[in-house]
This record gives C-alpha cells, sequence and structure tokens, in this order.
C-alpha cells in the first residue's frame, strides 16, 4: 500500500470560489471548451484584448490533468532542441525557441499585472542521467543550445542527492508555481464584465449557427454563440481534422514527500532511470515546509495490467532514495504527444474553430503558448511562429501509429463468458474485467460491496476495447484516452457520451 492521500497535492486545498454551471443560452465573442493552462491562458489573453469570452469546464477549474502536473515552467523539458533541429531543420527550431521563449515569458507578466500569488519562483533546472549513459547526448544538446542562442551550462556539480551524477544540463532561471493558485486567479479574472467562466458545464456538441458564420457550443442546459470557438480540453472532444489519429495518451505516477534533510532548490529531471524532482512550500502541522515532488513510471494508456505496480515502483525507488519522513500524497497524471512531437495550436479545416493539444508534458509554458498563439489568430496579429503549430500538418497523411492502435485495442477480447451469472459469481470483490458475452463487450467490476457494475466495453469514441485501471478504479480508453469512472460517467475526452449501463 501507498501512504499518503490519493489526491495532487494541487487539489487537496478548497477552492476559494465555484463558478455557475451554465443554464441559459449567451452570445459573446469567443467561446472556450476546456478550464486548464491552455483554456484559462485563452480566455485570458483575449480578455485583455477586449473580447467578451465564456469559458466552459465540465467539472471543476484546474482539476484534472493541469491539477495533476508538476508545474515547471522552462524553456526545455528534456533533450528536445537537437531532436527539433535534426528533424526540421534550424530556422523552425529558431520558431520553436521564440515561442517558448514567449510562452515562458508570458506567465511571470500576467502575474505581476494581476498581482497574484501562487508561489512562483525563479530556480535553476537540470537534465541528466544518473546511470551517466548520456554525456554525448548533453553534449550535442548543449551545442544545438548555444547555435540557437538559448543559455544553458553543462556542469559537473549537481547538488546533492544527485552529487553521483558525472554531467547535467543546467538551465538558470527556470520556474515553478502553484498551477492551481494560478488557475483560481485567471477564472477570477475571465468571469464577470461580459465574460463568462462555467463549472459543471459539459459542452455535448458544436454545431453552426445560421446567423453570421457564427458557431455554437452545445451543453445540457444552454447554448453559447459565439463567432469563434476553442477546443481545449487535452484529448478533443470535437476534432474536424481527426488529430487524434497522430497522437499517443500516457500516464506518469506523483508521490508527495517531506524529508527529513533539506532538497536543494532546483528542478531536477533525471533521464535514465526517467524521474523529476520538485519542492512546493506547503503548511506541515502549522510550520511552512517544503513538500517533494517525484514523477515517473510513464507508460502509454492501456499498456499495464496492474497500474498499482507502478505506485509499487515509485515507492521503492523513493524509499531507496531519500531519507523519507512521511508521504503524504499519490496521484497519476499524463498528457497527449503527437507523432512529430510538436504541439497542435491553431485553426481547423472548418474556419472559426481552434484546437490546442499534444503538449507532450510541457504543459505550463506551452498552454500559455496557445494562449498568446490563439489570441493573435483571432486578432489576425503578426505571430511568426503560428505555422510550426499548424493542426493541418497531418491532414489527409496515412496514420500507421492509428492502424496499429485498432489492429491492437479494437477486436475481440481474450475473456469469453457462456453465462453472465456464472461470471459475475466468480468475480472477486474490486475485480474488474472486460469480457465478451453473446457477441457484446461488457465492462464489469464487481466493488468491496459485490455490487456489480456493467457497462457497455467499447469507447462511445471509436469503439475501443477499455482497459481497467486498478488503481484509479476507472475505464480507460487505449487507442485515445477516454477515462470513465467505475459507474460510466466519462470524465476525459475524447468521448462525450458516458458508458451505456447493461444491467
Amino acid at each position: 500500500m501507498i501512504d499518503g492521500k490519493h489526491i495532487s497535492v494541487w487539489l487537496d486545498e478548497k477552492d476559494p470560489k465555484r463558478f455557475n454551471s451554465l443554464k441559459e443560452d449567451i452570445e459573446v465573442d469567443v467561446a472556450i471548451v476546456g478550464g486548464g493552462i491552455a483554456g484559462l491562458s485563452i480566455a485570458t489573453m483575449l480578455k485583455m484584448e477586449g473580447l467578451n469570452v465564456a469559458i466552459a469546464e465540465s467539472n471543476r477549474i484546474a482539476n484534472y490533468i493541469t491539477g495533476t502536473t508538476t508545474a515547471k515552467i522552462t524553456l526545455s523539458s528534456s533533450l528536445i532542441y537537437n531532436q527539433i533541429i535534426s528533424n526540421f531543420g534550424k530556422n523552425f527550431a529558431l520558431k520553436f525557441k521564440e515561442a517558448y521563449e514567449s510562452g515562458f515569458n508570458k506567465i511571470p507578466e500576467i502575474i505581476a499585472k494581476l498581482n497574484i500569488d501562487c508561489d512562483y519562483r525563479n530556480i535553476p533546472f537540470y537534465i541528466f542521467s544518473s546511470n551517466n549513459d548520456m554525456e554525448i547526448n548533453l553534449k550535442k544538446e548543449h551545442e544545438t543550445l548555444k547555435e540557437l542562442g538559448i543559455n544553458s551550462k553543462l556542469v559537473k556539480n549537481i547538488p546533492k542527492p544527485f552529487d553521483n551524477v558525472e554531467l547535467g544540463l543546467m538551465y538558470e532561471n527556470q520556474a515553478e508555481f502553484n498551477p492551481k493558485k494560478y488557475l483560481n486567479a485567471l477564472a477570477d479574472y475571465v468571469d464577470g464584465e461580459g465574460s463568462y467562466v462555467f463549472e459543471k458545464t459539459k459542452i455535448i456538441a458544436i454545431d453552426k449557427y445560421p446567423v453570421e458564420n457564427k458557431k455554437i457550443a452545445i451543453a445540457n442546459n444552454g447554448k453559447i454563440i459565439a463567432k469563434h470557438i476553442v477546443i481545449a480540453t487535452n484529448s478533443l472532444i470535437y476534432d474536424p481534422d481527426e488529430v487524434y489519429k497522430y497522437m499517443t495518451q500516457n500516464k506518469s505516477y506523483l508521490l508527495s514527500v517531506y524529508l527529513k534533510e533539506k532538497f536543494p532548490q532546483g528542478m531536477f529531471v533525471d533521464l535514465n532511470p526517467f524521474h523529476t524532482f520538485r519542492t512546493t512550500p506547503k503548511s506541515n502541522n502549522g510550520l511552512n515546509k517544503e513538500l517533494l515532488i517525484i514523477a515517473g513510471e510513464h507508460h502509454k494508456v492501456g499498456d499495464p495490467d496492474d497500474t498499482w505496480d507502478f505506485y509499487e515502483n515509485m515507492r521503492e525507488f523513493t524509499m531507496n532514495f531519500l531519507d523519507i519522513e512521511s508521504s503524504q500524497y499519490y496521484w497519476t497524471g499524463g498528457d497527449n504527444t503527437t507523432i512529430d512531437r510538436i504541439p497542435i495550436i491553431g485553426e481547423t479545416s472548418e474556419k472559426g474553430i481552434y484546437i490546442v493539444t499534444g503538449f507532450s508534458n510541457w504543459g505550463m509554458t506551452t498552454g500559455t503558448i496557445a494562449g498568446i498563439a490563439i489570441k493573435d489568430l483571432i486578432l489576425k496579429n503578426e505571430n511568426s511562429y503560428l505555422e510550426i503549430f499548424n493542426p493541418l500538418r497531418f491532414k489527409n497523411k496515412r496514420s500507421h501509429l492509428e492502424e496499429e492502435k485498432i489492429a491492437k485495442f479494437k477486436g475481440k477480447v481474450a475473456i469469453h463468458w457462456d453465462s453472465l451469472i456464472d461470471g459475475i459469481a466468480k468475480l472477486k470483490n474490486n475485480e474488474a474485467k472486460v469480457v465478451e458475452f453473446e457477441n457484446s463487450t461488457i465492462a464489469i467490476y464487481k466493488d468491496n460491496d459485490s455490487n456489480i457494475f456493467a457497462l457497455d466495453g467499447k469507447c462511445p469514441h471509436k469503439s475501443c476495447n477499455l482497459r481497467w485501471n486498478t488503481a484509479e478504479k476507472k475505464w480507460e480508453c487505449p487507442c485515445h484516452g477516454a477515462v470513465f469512472d467505475y459507474k460510466g460517467k466519462v470524465i476525459r475526452g475524447p468521448a462525450i457520451d458516458d458508458l451505456k449501463e447493461i444491467i
């Protein structure tokens, strides 16, 4: 078992404000679906330019992908720039650099302008390998960074407990913050004066409005009419160009602990074995202490049989590597990654519909870039880097990735039941299975009180067979990342509909 609360450290605080759900039809300049870092950054920047906006968030602001991040604000997330210049050339890499510098610098600008208290602080950022097997790669990245004019240093004196590392790459004056505090402040700024933030407002359809080339975002209890609609739901709930075919979905596992000794100021990415580290101030028995957040055990959604194993691996690693005083939290995070590792930000083939996704676990800076880019597109501002994130770059291209997913996850499942009653009787408490019964695929879970929850076992998005996440007690689509609770309620897109009950 893992000690601590099974919740993100950022979400274990009472929200200072709850926003109403949409209960009538409204009209604004821009409707934004999704209340994470991207959606709120877009809304904030557009409102600062004088536009009226409305955010529709299906749950609570910053409560899912953004609320489970490590929240590092950096110019890099790994050894990315050498790969970009090799794959796309120097001009592309310079535009990529410009984009990430603009996103990196915009966050403190907004914090200062809105006077936000979100534990923002500048600290160094280190990339290295504990196995000391990345020296050539680190040196290549450093040379590429010099060529692109990005400040970095090769260092041999990484602070303890990483003092066995022989070489690392350091970026000075990077940043970290509390993402929930930051986004709560953005939501407060956006809501009012003709703009809106709606929580518990699930958008179920996007449609055309018969007047003036406007669009409609349709919820159960109202509509948002707008000239522009932005889909910022991480896994897109509206995707006219089917970019989902060109992305993988991943999960990470996070622990937060208090240490007996002080942890060094900084953010640390260990490439092999892959783990990331950062601290955040957190009250403990009335004392302000630094809580360490460790992430690792990345894998594609749907790959493992038992997700508890990853938590156990994280616990074992942390106990062996650090002197732990107490474990406080554990949770999972995740994101989408495009096949070319470049985010998708821009206008779709449907004029006035914009999408942002594929942030590759680099969401704080990239989500802020999305705010700048979508603002510039809507206002028709000059922006030299918009083209590199173009959603249409995959249009009509064959997706071998999608073909592999469909072949692996869309066929018949391995377990066949001749009798539903006998199969359920043999099911243990707190056990779940996806089974074939009478030409139907059924996802069945028996809880600790022997209650049975039998649901359609195929994702309503594209009919892939669901997989059970043992640690989170959720059904997940291994093809495109949709997530449902054990009762069938959709938690994460691209699926819109809940799972149908079978019995």
